[in-house]
C-alpha cells in the first residue's frame, strides 16, 4: 500500500500543479478572447468541435489506454502498433476534410466548410499523439506531460490571441486547436521516440484488440451522451444558443476536467499494476472518491450562487445569458468529479465490456432527458434541466456496475464516504443564499465575500471531524519530514 500511495501521490501532485497552471491559463486566455471575438465567432467553432471530438475519439480507438493497461507488450509490438496508428491516423484526417461540406450542410453554415478542412490537421495531430503519450504515462512521467500541456497551452493561446487582435476572426481558435495538436505530438514522440518499421504485426494488434474495442465501444457512446447537447442545440435552437449555452457548459466542465483529471491519468497507470487485487483497487478508489465529494459538493454549492459574478468578471456583461445554465449546471459539478474517476477504474482492472454495457444505458438515459429538454422546454435553461436528471440516474447506475458487479463490494458501504461532505455543502446553503438574497455589491466585492463565506463554513465542517484534523496533520508531517 505504501508503494501505490507514494505512486498516486507523486503522479496527482506533478499533475496537479500542470493542470492548476491551465486552470489559470484558460481562464485567462478565454476571457481574453471572449472580448475579442462575439458569441457567434465562438459558435461557429463549437459547431465543428462536436465532429472534431468524435474524429478524435475514432483515431484514439482505444489504442493509448490499452498500451497502458498491458503489461506484456514488448518493444516490437509497440512499433507496429505506433504504425497502425500512424496509418489510421491519416485516414481519420482525409475522411475528415472530405466531410466539410456534409458537416456545413448539415448545420447550414457555409463558412464551415472551409474551417472543417482546416481542422482535419487537428485530427491527425491528436491521433498520432495517442502512443507516445500513452508510453509517457505507463512510465508515470507526469511531471514531463504536465510541463509539455502548461506550455503548450500558453504558446497556442498566445498566438490564438495575437490572431483574434488582428482580426482573424474565429480562425483565431482554428489555429489554436491545429498547433495544440502539433505541438503536444512533436514533444512527445521527442521524449518517446518510437522506431517506424512500415510494418504491421497483427499478432501485436491482438494483444489489445479486446481491451481497445470495448473501451472504444463506449467512448463512442459516450460521445454521443456527452456532445448530444451541442448537436441538437447547434442544430435546433442555432449556432448563438451554442454560444451561450457551451461557454456555460465548458465553465462547468472547468474543475471537473482540471480536479478529476489530475487524478485519473494517474489512478489507471497505477491502479493497473495491481489490477489482480480487487481490495487494493477498492481501498484505493474510496479515498479518491471521499476526497473529490469534499471538494465538489461545497465547490458546487459556491458556484451556483456566485454564477452572476463569475461570468460577467471572467467574460464580461455580452455573455449574461450563460447565468442561468450555469447555475443548474453548477449543481452538478460534485456529481461529475465522482463520476468521472470511474471509467479509469473499469480500465485499469480490464473490465471495459462492463464499461461498454454501462456506456449503452447512460447514453440512452442522458440524450433522453436531453431531448425532452430541447423539444419541450425549447430552450437552453431546459436543457440545464434534462442534464441534471441525466446525470444523476447515471451516477446510481454506474457505481452499482463498478462496486457491486466489477469489484463484489457493497455499494451502500461505498456511499458512506459521501454522506459528510454532501452534509457539509446543505449546511453551506443558507449562508450564501441570504447574503446573495440581499447583496447589492460591487461584483468583484460580492464574488469575494461570497468566497470568504463558503470557506469559513467549508473550515469549520471539515475541521469539526477529528479524521480530517489526523489527514492534515500527517500531511504536515510527512511534507516537512521530506524536507
Amino acid at each position: 500500500m505504501a508503494s501505490i500511495r507514494k505512486s498516486l501521490t507523486s503522479g496527482i501532485f506533478y499533475s496537479a500543479i500542470a493542470k492548476y497552471s491551465n486552470i489559470v491559463l484558460s481562464v485567462v486566455i478565454g476571457a481574453i478572447l471572449a472580448r475579442l471575438l462575439t458569441p457567434q465567432e465562438f459558435g461557429i467553432v463549437a459547431l465543428v468541435t462536436v465532429f472534431i471530438i468524435f474524429f478524435n475519439l475514432l483515431g484514439d480507438f482505444g489504442i493509448g489506454k490499452a498500451v497502458v493497461q498491458n503489461q506484456q507488450l514488448t518493444e516490437y509490438d509497440i512499433q507496429s502498433i505506433f504504425i497502425f496508428s500512424i496509418f489510421f491516423a491519416l485516414l481519420l484526417a482525409t475522411l475528415f476534410y472530405f466531410s466539410a461540406p456534409l458537416i456545413a450542410k448539415f448545420y447550414s453554415e457555409d463558412e464551415l466548410i472551409k474551417v472543417s478542412k482546416f481542422l482535419s490537421l487537428a485530427v491527425l495531430f491528436h491521433t498520432l499523439q495517442a502512443v507516445p503519450k500513452a508510453l509517457l504515462e505507463k512510465a508515470l512521467r507526469f511531471k514531463r506531460i504536465g510541463l509539455i500541456s502548461v506550455t503548450t497551452q500558453l504558446t497556442t493561446g498566445i498566438i490564438a490571441i495575437i490572431l483574434a487582435y488582428k482580426d482573424f476572426s474565429y480562425y483565431a481558435l482554428v489555429v489554436r486547436s491545429i498547433l495544440n495538436g502539433c505541438f503536444l505530438f512533436v514533444v512527445f514522440y521527442f521524449l518517446t521516440p518510437i522506431k517506424i518499421i512500415f510494418k504491421i504485426d497483427w499478432s501485436s494488434i491482438n494483444k489489445i484488440i479486446r481491451f481497445s474495442i470495448f473501451n472504444f465501444g463506449f467512448n463512442f457512446i459516450n460521445y454521443f451522451s456527452r456532445n448530444g447537447d451541442n448537436l441538437l442545440v447547434g442544430k435546433f435552437l442555432g449556432s448563438t444558443s451554442l454560444g451561450f449555452y457551451d461557454k456555460a457548459y465548458r465553465l462547468m466542465m472547468m474543475p471537473v476536467q482540471n480536479l478529476t483529471h489530475v487524478i485519473t491519468p494517474v489512478m489507471m497507470p497505477v491502479l493497473s499494476k495491481y489490477q489482480d487485487n480487487r481490495d487494493i483497487v477498492y481501498n484505493t478508489y474510496s479515498k479518491v472518491v471521499k476526497f473529490l465529494a469534499t471538494i465538489g459538493f461545497p465547490l458546487s454549492i459556491f458556484l451556483f450562487f456566485s454564477a452572476h459574478e463569475i461570468i460577467n468578471i471572467i467574460y464580461g456583461p455580452q455573455w449574461d445569458a450563460s447565468i442561468p445554465v450555469f447555475k443548474l449546471l453548477a449543481l452538478i459539478i460534485g456529481i461529475q468529479l465522482i463520476y468521472s474517476s470511474a471509467g479509469s477504474v473499469f480500465l485499469s482492472i480490464n473490465r471495459t465490456e462492463l464499461l461498454f454495457y454501462y456506456g449503452l444505458i447512460s447514453s440512452f438515459i442522458l440524450l433522453s432527458c436531453i431531448s425532452i429538454g430541447i423539444f419541450v422546454g425549447n430552450n437552453i435553461v431546459f436543457v440545464g434541466y434534462g442534464i441534471i436528471t441525466g446525470f444523476t440516474i447515471n451516477f446510481f447506475i454506474v457505481y452499482y456496475m463498478l462496486i457491486h458487479v466489477a469489484l463484489k463490494k457493497s455499494v451502500s458501504h461505498f456511499f458512506k464516504s459521501i454522506i459528510f461532505p454532501l452534509f457539509m455543502s446543505i449546511i453551506m446553503i443558507p449562508p450564501l443564499y441570504f447574503f446573495d438574497k440581499y447583496n447589492s455589491m460591487n461584483i468583484y466585492y460580492s464574488l469575494l465575500i461570497k468566497f470568504v463565506i463558503a470557506a469559513i463554513s467549508f473550515s469549520l465542517l471539515f475541521f469539526s471531524r477529528q479524521e480530517n484534523r489526523q489527514i492534515i496533520k500527517q500531511g504536515i508531517k510527512g511534507y516537512l519530514k521530506a524536507e
